[in-house]
């Protein structure tokens, strides 16, 4: 086994994706990893010829599993910084580029005449380089032009042009990613090599982005499968293959960092690891999430979410074939309450970080494990024939509105690559011991008196609020935990449960008390965790917390 364990010094990664420009990279690719390495390598002056060596050994292995973490992604920005323009007091480039040709037709020229002719070029080639740079860096007698004083103002930062540009980064939920090679064979001089020359890298990605990296003994491992390479696979990784360093020199030679260049390197594909279903217990909801961003409108408080959702799900029965299958209505053609697990629309709130929010800033549509291919179709048929009737047939963005109670409306879209991590599935459904709710869970049954002043009503109250928790927990498919009965959310971002309207939101049903948990499993659990009776219309909603029991 070889590890090359990468730790982030600044708790983030900014590197922009090879597809996107406005998206960060990650987990970081082998590729660029590679690339960092090579370009360390040839940074000493001194350099061991047995690191080429090793990295032309390493180039030959197949790709590595990555270990680590999800990561936040940061929002993207606009920032406009002055442009460097070479042109406003020129370059030399062209000189050096004549001497260079001159220097190796000499070294070429084997006819007599034919070398003294390429001996005269140099010198010709040298004498105008010489005098370019002399012209570049003479003193400035009498005074100057009026428009050579024109030219050097324009080379201050507060008179040159400002160009947009962006720095797409990551806050990895543990900032260190160890790339594993499990099945390979190296010997002990090769390890130390790569170990002495990784402790030299000191960023991967952009200039900001500084890191600590070294070889990683394999009983330090820690294992933490975040991507393996998979032929299966969809995710795309660039990494590297046999030639990878004689690409990389070839491209340096050619471009000699004065041109924009393409990364050379080899797509390989990757997938989440899968542990076995025994090991890792799941709830009935599954990853397959349908997420629609907020486009236009006001940002809505998550007092809010199941107005969202009630009017997300009127909208699909609505354009669904009628009557509306029990999949997104939740009912059986009787009207009879389903009794199978049904699509849940879940608004999805900011929350979770410094800054949180709380506001809601899209919405999923979550399907149930147990959700036949017939049953997806009919919600995507549903969708789509409510983003082509609402934009009037035309060839537009496809944004639908979603009507609120008391004229609010606001305007979402289909997304499959939001800036935010809390608009991604993995956010919610990574496994984790410890979770929180983000919107509180509607009780089952009514417990007695949470905010009781008497000890022994609290106390009872309580007992049996924990009680229906676990009963919640065990309807969908979870082992019983461990809860906490809280008043407030202890997700940054959270709202208290007093903040929550009633529900249901209709006249004459009987209303649920509200509360928030925090939920601790003997053993990892996956998500999504949506718990209590309004599960289905988005309060309930759970998130992992990090870290082990406390």
């Amino acid at each position: 086994m070889l590890a090359l364990g990468i730790e982030f010094l600044t708790g983030r990664y900014v590197a922009t994706a090879y597809n996107d420009r406005r998206r960060a990279e990650w987990p970081p690719h082998p590729a660029r990893v590679f690339s960092a390495l090579v370009a360390t390598h040839f940074e000493d002056p001194d350099r061991d010829p047995r690191e080429q060596e090793a990295l032309e050994w390493l180039e030959r292995q197949p790709p590595p599993e990555i270990h680590g973490t999800p990561a936040r992604m940061r929002e993207v920005v606009d920032v406009f910084v002055p442009v460097n323009d070479p042109s406003v007091i020129g370059d030399a480039w062209r000189e050096f580029d004549e001497v260079e040709v001159a220097r190796t037709a000499v070294a070429e020229a084997t006819e007599p005449k034919a070398a003294a002719k390429v001996r005269k070029d140099l010198a010709k080639a040298e004498a105008k380089l010489a005098a370019k740079i002399a012209k570049a860096v003479a003193p400035v007698e009498g005074k100057l032009p009026a428009e050579t004083r024109k030219l050097g103002v324009s080379l201050l930062p507060d008179h040159r042009g400002k160009q947009a540009r962006t720095f797409p980064a990551v806050v990895p939920d543990e900032p260190r990613v160890t790339l594993v090679w499990r099945e390979v064979a190296i010997g002990a001089d090769l390890v130390a090599v790569l170990d002495k020359l990784a402790a030299r890298v000191v960023r991967i990605g952009h200039s900001s982005s500084l890191v600590s990296m070294r070889v990683v003994p394999k009983e330090q491992v820690v294992e933490r499968p975040y991507r393996v390479p998979d032929a299966e696979g969809d995710e795309v990784l660039r990494g590297v293959d046999e030639g990878q360093f004689k690409r990389l020199c070839e491209d340096f030679d050619r471009h000699q960092a004065r041109e924009p260049r393409v990364m050379p390197a080899a797509m390989h594909l990757y997938r989440p690891p899968m542990p076995p279903r025994s090991a890792t217990p799941t709830s009935r909801f599954g990853e397959d999430w349908i997420v629609f961003e907020q486009v236009a409108g006001p940002r809505l408080p998550p007092s809010r979410g199941v107005d969202v959702a009630r009017a997300v799900r009127g909208a699909l029965q609505k354009y669904s074939a009628q009557p509306p299958p029990e999949i997104i209505s939740g009912h059986k053609s009787q009207g009879v309450p389903s009794e199978r697990d049904h699509l849940a629309i879940v608004p999805l709130p900011v929350v979770g970080h410094r800054h949180a929010d709380g506001n809601l800033r899209g919405v999923a549509l979550v399907l149930p494990r147990g959700a036949t291919t017939a049953e997806r179709d009919a919600v995507l048929q549903a969708v789509g024939t409510w983003e082509l009737r609402e934009r009037g047939g035309e060839d537009v963005d496809a944004k639908v509105p979603v009507r609120l109670p008391g004229g609010l409306e606001v305007h979402i879209g289909r997304t499959i690559a939001a800036d935010l991590d809390v608009m991604r599935p993995s956010r919610w459904c990574r496994p984790a011991r410890r979770w929180a709710t983000v919107t509180p869970i509607a009780l089952d049954r009514h417990p007695g008196d949470l905010w009781a002043r008497d000890a022994r009503v609290l106390a009872k109250a309580i007992a049996e609020a924990e009680a229906t928790i676990i009963a919640a927990c065990e309807r969908i498919g979870l082992p019983p935990p461990r809860v906490e009965v809280h008043p407030a959310s202890p997700i940054a971002g959270g709202r208290k449960a007093r903040d929550f309207p009633a529900y249901p939101p209709v006249p004459g049903r009987t209303r649920r008390v509200l509360t928030h948990a925090v939920l601790e499993f003997e053993h990892e659990v996956a998500g999504p965790l949506l718990l209590g009776a309004a599960r289905y219309h988005g309060l309930g909603l759970l998130v992992p917390l990090p870290g082990g029991p406390r």
